[in-house]
């Protein structure tokens, strides 16, 4: 299974496009074999996409405000598409409240439908929030679930006292790429093997439902997104 880099993770690590160029290829370097974008330094779709063919690295997806999809979705869309990536993912919604996830179902749908037309897939990526039950009972990850396929925070799952592994395995048609994510039982994110999560279970449920990508992430690193990530890959090739 290859392993990718959220490229969130790594904010720290660049102002302008020159050093989001040197970011990408330390990545390329550390072991990654691919990245999702999360932002893109202010660069050209095309200039990106020679840099990235020149690195050799894999753009498997990009994440994007709900606002994004709703209002600038045939831009988001080419945007990414020039770039080869294969998935465009909600990084985030509001879910508090049966209208807002009705929003998060229309605007998830319509992407979807646009998405594939260009031969992509349109995905939700969770938090926690999503499995907070709402006032009729329903749950807003399953009605999200029921508009387009996920990308699966592992890390937000079992901060949200669901069994990551169980949830890939009872979920596995609705998933299309995997978040390995670490933390405590606070839900503070960290480096991969320094938390509490099941690294070892997730990995090897994800390659059993067939996930093509693992993509590393940590909202919070320490003490920098680079020695972060460093350490991550480390705990992964171990």
């Amino acid at each position: 299974m290859k392993i990718g880099l959220q490229l969130y993770t790594i904010r720290d690590s660049y102002e302008n496009a020159m050093e989001f160029k040197a970011a990408i290829k330390k990545v390329k370097e550390l072991g990654y074999e691919g990245v999702e974008f999360a932002g893109y330094a202010g660069m050209e779709a095309e200039e990106l996409k020679a840099f990235i063919d020149e690195t050799g690295i894999t753009a498997i997806s990009a994440h994007h405000s709900l606002q994004d999809l709703e209002f600038k979705l045939e831009e988001t869309i080419q945007y990414d598409k020039i770039l080869g990536c294969k998935y465009i993912v909600c990084a985030y919604a509001q879910t508090t409240s049966k209208e807002e996830v009705d929003h998060v179902v229309r605007v998830m749908s319509n992407a979807k439908k646009v998405a594939a037309e260009y031969g992509m897939e349109a995905l939700y990526h969770n938090h926690s929030n999503e499995f907070v039950v709402l006032e009729d009972g329903s749950l807003p990850l399953a009605l999200i679930g029921e508009s387009c396929n996920l990308e699966l925070d592992t890390f937000w799952v079992f901060h949200a006292g669901v069994e990551p592994c169980s949830f890939l395995k009872n979920n596995a048609e609705k998933i299309s790429l995997v978040h390995l994510k670490d933390g405590n039982f606070e839900g503070t994110p960290c480096a991969i093997g320094e938390g509490f999560n099941n690294i070892k279970g997730i990995r090897e449920m994800s390659e059993r439902i067939d996930s093509p990508w693992l993509i590393v992430e940590n909202d919070k690193p320490v003490p920098d997104g680079i020695s972060d990530v460093s350490r991550s890959i480390s705990y992964l090739k171990g």
